[in-house]
């Protein structure tokens, strides 16, 4: 009799326990984690090259290759040239462009070139460290051009001419054609005294005094004086032609 109360005694506490170690293991069991925040990777910019040509011409087409950080946007800055350059990823990492230079661009084989590569808010920077031309070949000398003109103020005033050399006292103007009675006048002297073979129209004051005018041919080199009784008018340096003793000025340039 005891045997039998004794086995309901536990049947009847069974469910209970049952109860409990379910209610123990289902608050034992963690809570859930919440995945963390996804983060934008920080760009970086591994290599920056570019293919080297001749000449900077117009018309020549300069190749760019970035790399780096895939996903990214690359633009490239060029010192002298009219716009930005946009490079394309042809690969993972890899961004690729060319750049035609145009009529307005002013670039030199040491232009700077700079690149960015933007990834979200984030951006990796690079400046180009090789030249944009080979250095094997030579590159032509700028000149400065001259201003030509026949008057030497206007020249010396032009940007890089040097001022004209100041002529010499003994210098005669050189003749630009061939003339065998043009010359110029070296010597005006006044003569007193009598004029050797007087004139007839020539006054008794013009009797007293004489003026000589001394000639240099300019094609033989010789001189030839000419005397007169009134002033003749002219002065030392004047061009003058002598046909037949007559005396006049060379007009003619």
């Amino acid at each position: 009799m005891k045997l039998r109360l004794m086995i309901c005694t536990i049947a009847a506490m069974a469910p209970a326990a049952v109860l409990s170690t379910a209610s123990g293991m289902a608050q034992a069991q963690p809570a859930p984690q919440t995945a963390p925040q996804s983060r934008t990777a920080t760009p970086v910019i591994n290599g920056f090259t570019v293919e080297e040509v001749a000449r900077l011409d117009q018309g020549v087409r300069l190749q760019f290759d970035l790399y780096g950080t895939p996903g990214g946007n690359a633009t490239l800055n060029l010192d002298g040239a009219n716009r930005a350059l946009h490079l394309t990823e042809v690969e993972p990492g890899q961004y690729t462009g060319h750049y035609v230079i145009g009529n307005r661009d002013r670039l030199k084989p040491d232009s700077r070139v700079s690149a960015e590569l933007r990834l979200g808010n984030e951006v990796a920077t690079s400046v180009l460290r090789e030249p944009l031309v080979r250095s094997d070949v030579a590159q032509p000398v700028e000149t400065t051009r001259q201003l030509t003109t026949k008057d030497p103020r206007i020249a010396a005033a032009a940007p890089g001419a040097s001022p004209p050399p100041a002529p010499r006292a003994t210098e005669r103007p050189r003749v630009a054609r061939y003339c065998t009675s043009c010359g110029i006048i070296e010597k005006v002297e006044t003569v007193q005294g009598a004029l050797p073979n007087p004139r007839p129209l020539a006054s008794d004051a013009a009797a007293r005094q004489y003026y000589r005018v001394t000639v240099r041919l300019n094609t033989t080199d010789t001189t030839q004086v000419l005397e007169f009784a009134n002033n003749p008018g002219y002065r030392t340096g004047d061009r003058v032609r002598v046909n037949d003793g007559v005396l006049s000025l060379d007009k003619q340039e």
